[in-house]
C-alpha cells in the first residue's frame, strides 16, 4: 500500500493524512489477514481515518471553489485518480461501483446491494464494504426506499380501493415494491404496476425478486431517454397514469433531457394524477461526494432546490401543484407533482 501524494502542503493536508491512514491501514490489513472474523473492533477507527482523508478533500474543493480555482481541484482530482485510487478500491461494494459490471454507474446491483446492507464480506474487504455501506449517501438510498414505499401506500390509500395503474420508471430491482407486496399483498389487489426499465438483466433481477408477486406487475423494456424524446408521447406509451415515481433516474439527466421527460411524463398523468420524483441536491450536502466520486467514480448531477422546481415549473407544472419533502439528512430532494388540470 506504497506511495504518497504528491502535492504542495500549502495546498492541502491530504498528503500527511494519506501518509498516516496507509501506515495505520496496513498495520489493520496485517492483524486482519490473520484474524479475519475481527474486523469489527476496528471499524470505528477504520472509518474515523477514511473520513479524515475525504474530509480533507473537501474542505479544499469547498476553499478552491471559493476562490475560483476549480483548476486545482481538478488537478488533486487526477493526481488521486492516477497514483491514490487503487488504495481504497477494496471491498465488494465500491469495486462494484467502479467496475460498472453492468456498463453504467448505479445499476440495479450495486442499488439492491445498498438497500440489502448485508455485505458477505471479511478481514479488511470487509471494512471497506461497511464503510460504504455506512457512508451518507448510502443511507440516503435506503431513506429514499423507506419514504417512496411511504408515499406509494399513501396514495393507494388516498384513492380508497380504486382501480389504480402506476408506473416506475427506471425501476431497478424492484425492492420498494418487494418489501411492500412481501408485508401485505392485498395493498395491491387493484393496482396495476408497470415498471420501465432499458436494462435486461434488472428486469430478470426484479422479475426473480417478485415471482411470487407476479399478478398486476407488468415489465417494459424502454430507454427513458427515448421517453423524453419522443414528441408523441401517447404513440409510445397508450396508458395513463394515476401514480408516476422515479427513484435515482433525475441524478444522471441534464436540465434539458429533464424537462422534456417531464412534459411528457405529465402527459401520461390523469386527471389529478400523481408525479414522485428524487434528485440529489447540491454537491455539498453530500459529505460522501469524494470517496463516491473519486474513488467509486460515480457520478452525479447535483441541484439546489430552485433548479430542481425550475424544471418542473418549465415542464408546464404550475407552483401550487408541487409539493417539496426531503430525505432526512437532506442529501436528496423530492417532488411530488400533482397534476391539476382536466
Amino acid at each position: 500500500m506504497g506511495s504518497t501524494l504528491e502535492i504542495k502542503k500549502e495546498e492541502t493536508s491530504l498528503r500527511p493524512t494519506v501518509k498516516h491512514y496507509l501506515k495505520r491501514a496496513k498495520e489493520i490489513e496485517s492483524y486482519l489477514f490473520k484474524n479475519p472474523k475481527e474486523w469489527g473492533r476496528f471499524q470505528a477507527e477504520f472509518n474515523s481515518e477514511l473520513n479524515v482523508v475525504f474530509r480533507n478533500i473537501m474542505d479544499f474543493d469547498k476553499a478552491s471553489l471559493a476562490k475560483n480555482y476549480d483548476n486545482k481541484v481538478y488537478k488533486l482530482k487526477r493526481l488521486f485518480v492516477n497514483r491514490i485510487r487503487e488504495m481504497f478500491l477494496r471491498g465488494e461494494c465500491i469495486n462494484w461501483s467502479f467496475r460498472k459490471p453492468f456498463g453504467y454507474a448505479g445499476d440495479f446491483k450495486i442499488i439492491d446491494m445498498i438497500y440489502l446492507n448485508n455485505p458477505a464480506t471479511t478481514g479488511f474487504e470487509r471494512l471497506f464494504d461497511n464503510y460504504f455501506q455506512m457512508s451518507s449517501i448510502s443511507v440516503a438510498v435506503r431513506n429514499r426506499k423507506e419514504d417512496f414505499k411511504r408515499m406509494i401506500l399513501d396514495f393507494i390509500k388516498e384513492r380508497n380501493g380504486q382501480k389504480l395503474r402506476i408506473m416506475d420508471l427506471a425501476s431497478g430491482p424492484c425492492r420498494e415494491i418487494k418489501d411492500i407486496l412481501s408485508a401485505d399483498s392485498s395493498l395491491f389487489k387493484n393496482v396495476v404496476l408497470d415498471c420501465y426499465e432499458n436494462d435486461s438483466n434488472a428486469i430478470e433481477y426484479a422479475k426473480s425478486l417478485l415471482a411470487n408477486h407476479a399478478s398486476g406487475i407488468n415489465f417494459i423494456k424502454e430507454n427513458a431517454v427515448r421517453i423524453a424524446l419522443k414528441k408523441d408521447i401517447d404513440c409510445l406509451i397508450d396508458e395513463k397514469y394515476d401514480f408516476i415515481y422515479s427513484t435515482g433516474l433525475f441524478d444522471y439527466f441534464e436540465e434539458k433531457i429533464a424537462i422534456r421527460l417531464i412534459q411528457n411524463l405529465r402527459k401520461l398523468l390523469k386527471p389529478d394524477g400523481v408525479l414522485a420524483i428524487s434528485d440529489v441536491r447540491d454537491k455539498y450536502s453530500n459529505p460522501s461526494i469524494h470517496f463516491m466520486e473519486w474513488v467509486g467514480d460515480w457520478n452525479l448531477i447535483y441541484r439546489d432546490d430552485d433548479s430542481f422546481r425550475k424544471i418542473f415549473i418549465e415542464s408546464g407544472f404550475k407552483e401550487n401543484e408541487l409539493d417539496f419533502q426531503y430525505e432526512q439528512q437532506g442529501i436528496l430532494q423530492y417532488i411530488i407533482a400533482r397534476n391539476k388540470k382536466g
